[in-house]
């Protein structure tokens, strides 16, 4: 009452005017595993704690499309990547934003050290945090018996900025992100294939195995970028390219984020791992540009949103999650908005699906997070066998009992399925018709059919997804190295186009179809695409050849357009062009046009054309697609939909 009393003094004194700021919490900030922790009381420290907030997008739905349309062949805006500034400029967030944001923050004690195109780096006591978001600060014992902390109530800001923020990052650190690496217990015994040291697999032993060996590109011209949580040992890194011949290495730049030291911890064979390999299989790169962050909520995020700002790497990998459920939406949406931005610029990158096969979070199905974000490729794992001489024989997924531990794959419980993977989903493959289903593509991860690795001055045998995603990464640098050389844009976000090719008649040509019926522990290995090793692994060398066709390639134009009329449909078909991945069907009204796109992306060689007017005559022409270009038109055709008359009954049977 007293309080009240003084408010009302306070209005009548200096007018209607004064009135407090209406005030909005923020919503998931919260993560799942309070509810099965302990309660340990109040958190109490003297130190500074370092948070990430994260502001909206705007225009995201038109983002979207954009993505869409820059990595569709047949649109005007294919491989017109946006710079960091043009992305800012159209999608980050207002001037007048941030300094709505940060004006909130510096009023409330907590000071902004840092900023990139859609998040702010704050630092701030316990007490200022506390007060800033009318929030308190609690320890929990959490499930795994860690001590962890996280606010006991959604942050509360005021209600005119609560809208401009996606996510308060940092507030909590029950999720724990782990590097997907795992070394081969030597006491196994298995039948090692490698001419590394200790068996396992070197550079022309990844190029044997997968079709590497022979091409002319090596990464020459490209730059690498790896996020990591750790650091490494320069030292081991040249012993690597010294056992290998590799003469002239790719140049690390060390780039630290968020006051990272840079020393290697207990996670350095994870980064050297991932340095090693990216250089076994893009051994002409520029550079390989090494940004290492803290193992905090805010670590990963931070380090992703420089390497999208910077926008210097065009091939990135990480080999660090955490299961999706371990993290907030709040989390998990800010990463996305990075992700898009990525893939806005034509950055293309690849997460390691996880090495705990179908189970995440160790106990159900569940999949990993970054892995299962619609705008990452996710790299499974697979078990590598190879003939004597080092080719491909075969592989199966990667699925041990004993210990648990395979190759990651699901279905998202977070991200709705994007359309790339429309119609893949069936009763063998046990996928889904609405959610992301991961992985994409796969390679070997099994560490009992591992790679040669350096590291801590030793060589052991590694495997795990992490393995797997770094050299899909490589590759990709080799595809932009071609595609530079014949004229074409760089590859960007790769599913589309992986999607497209799996999609097509040259899927068995570019990848290893994994169909065995071996597990990653749940999900089948089966014909065509699955839930335990996407498309399968590279056939690099076609795979190479399908993804940089120059636009001068003999994609011809369809033949054989046939239109047939029903009622208020046009069926139309036409003969496959050879090289062709899909196609695009034109409309007009007369045969001089203007055409007008009905449909693209088209697998097959018919499709119908619904909703339109009986007795009205359509003209069309097709148009085959590949990864690169299209063809010309076909030669037009016309049909008039019309009613069908009822057909007379028949195989009357009479009886007496």
């Amino acid at each position: 009452m007293k309080n009240l009393l003084v408010c009302l003094h306070l209005c009548i004194f200096f007018g209607s005017s004064i009135t407090l700021a209406d005030k909005a919490r923020l919503k998931n900030h919260i993560p799942h595993g309070v509810t099965k922790a302990t309660h340990l009381g109040r958190l109490t420290s003297t130190g500074q704690f370092a948070l990430t907030i994260a502001l909206n997008l705007k225009n995201q739905a038109d983002l979207a499309r954009l993505i869409n349309r820059q990595h569709d062949p047949t649109d005007p805006l294919f491989g017109k990547f946006l710079t960091p500034q043009q992305f800012a400029q159209s999608y980050g967030p207002d001037a007048s934003d941030f300094a709505s944001v940060e004006n909130y923050l510096s009023a409330n004690h907590l000071n902004v050290v840092g900023k990139s195109t859609n998040t702010l780096q704050v630092m701030g006591s316990i007490n200022d945090i506390e007060k800033s978001f009318n929030f308190e600060m609690h320890q929990y014992q959490s499930s795994d018996r860690r001590t962890v902390f996280a606010p006991n109530l959604d942050p509360e800001v005021d209600s005119e900025i609560a809208p401009k923020i996606a996510g308060i990052l940092g507030l909590n650190n029950f999720s724990r992100f782990v590097g997907f690496r795992r070394r081969r217990d030597q006491m196994k015994a298995f039948s090692l294939g490698g001419t590394g040291p200790g068996g396992g697999l070197s550079p022309s032993d990844i190029a044997k195995g997968y079709s590497l060996n022979g091409l002319n590109a090596n990464g020459a011209g490209q730059t690498l970028a790896l996020m990591e949580l750790d650091g490494y040992t320069s030292s081991d890194i040249s012993k690597y390219a010294t056992q290998f011949n590799i003469s002239h290495p790719p140049q690390l730049q060390n780039v630290l984020i968020d006051g990272y030291d840079g020393s290697a911890g207990s996670g350095a064979d994870e980064v050297t791992l991932d340095i090693e390999l990216m250089m076994a299989v893009a051994p002409g790169a520029s550079k390989i540009m090494v940004y290492e962050g803290t193992n905090t909520e805010t670590g990963p995020l931070d380090v992703y949103a420089k390497i999208a700002d910077d926008n210097i790497a065009k091939e990135v990998s990480t080999s660090w999650g955490s299961p999706e459920s371990q993290n907030t939406s709040s989390f998990l949406n800010s990463e996305n908005a990075i992700f898009m931005q990525m893939a806005a610029q034509g950055q293309s990158i690849y997460a390691a699906a996880g090495d705990s096969g179908a189970y995440d979070d160790g106990s159900h199905l569940s999949v990993d997070d970054p892995g299962s974000q619609p705008y990452m490729v996710s790299v499974g794992g697979t078990t590598l066998t190879t003939n004597s001489d080092g080719s491909y024989q075969k592989e199966s997924s990667w699925g041990i009992t004993t210990p648990e531990q395979g190759g990651g794959g699901g279905i998202s419980s977070v991200w709705p399925q994007p359309s790339w993977q429309s119609g893949l989903a069936t009763s063998a493959n046990k996928g889904s018709t609405t959610m992301r289903m991961v992985p994409d593509v796969s390679l070997d991860a099994n560490p009992q059919t591992g790679y040669a690795i350096y590291v801590g001055g030793v060589w052991n045998t590694y495997g795990g997804t992490s393995c797997a995603a770094p050299i899909w990464a490589a590759f990709t640098a080799l595809v932009n190295q071609q595609r530079t050389a014949n004229g074409l844009p760089l590859l960007g976000f790769a599913n589309p186009a992986l999607y497209q090719l799996g999609s097509s008649g040259l899927f068995n040509q570019v990848f290893n179809d994994i169909k065995d019926n071996s597990t990653n522990l749940y999900y089948s290995a089966i014909p065509g695409y699955d839930l335990s090793t996407g498309w399968g692994s590279m056939k690099a060398s076609s795979l190479l050849a399908g993804f940089s066709a120059p636009s001068a390639s003999n994609l011809n134009s369809p033949t054989g357009v046939i239109a047939a009329p029903h009622n208020q449909v046009a069926a139309i078909s036409w003969s496959a062009s050879a090289g062709a991945l899909s196609y695009v069907l034109n409309r007009a009204s007369s045969s001089a046009g203007p055409f007008t796109q009905v449909a693209s992306n088209i697998l097959g060689t018919s499709y119908a054309d619904t909703g339109l007017q009986n007795g009205t005559t359509y003209f069309y022409e097709v148009v085959a697609t590949n990864i690169t270009s299209q063809s010309g038109p076909s030669a037009i055709v016309s049909v008039a939909p019309a009613a069908m008359p009822p057909q007379a009954p028949t195989n009357f049977t009479t009886t007496p």
